[in-house]
């Protein structure tokens, strides 16, 4: 096979947009475990934002799809990718304000795995996102 045609592996290379470390202009979230709740905090800089002090609903979507990903990976290992991802934007999130972010494995089937999860105001508690994600085996 030319090098075109070879298989992408999956690995880690610190570089995720969303959590690598090493990505200089990445995210850097990092998670924790509560019982079967997966979570991070996120504070959004200006530099993420869409209109004026309101975060990029892109960048939200972001956030939920490492969360419901990694909950995925971290409890069945490291070869799934996400395959679909639905995002309900409920309300507008400020900038410089604290997200709270959620999700947790709902089902678990050999070639599939589904995660619901939710964004929320750390200060109101209000919703402002929820969503789902759909992770599969990647096909070689």
């Amino acid at each position: 096979m030319s090098g075109s045609d070879a298989p992408l592996l999956l690995r880690d290379d610190s570089y995720c947009f969303g959590c690598g470390a090493d990505n200089p202009i990445g995210l850097h979230l990092t998670f924790h475990w509560e019982g079967d709740t997966y979570m991070t905090r996120y504070v959004p800089e200006r530099s993420h934002q869409g209109w004026a002090g309101r975060t990029h609903g892109g960048i939200i979507a972001l956030i939920l799809d490492e969360v419901l990903s990694r909950a995925a990976l971290d409890r069945h290992g490291m070869d799934w990718v996400t395959a679909e991802l639905t995002t309900r934007l409920v309300k507008p999130a400020p900038i410089g304000r604290a997200l709270i972010v959620k999700g947790q494995v709902v089902t678990v089937r050999s070639r599939i795995i589904i995660c619901s999860g939710e964004v929320s105001d750390e200060i109101a508690g209000q919703i402002i996102a929820t969503g789902s994600a759909k992770l599969m085996r990647p096909v070689a």
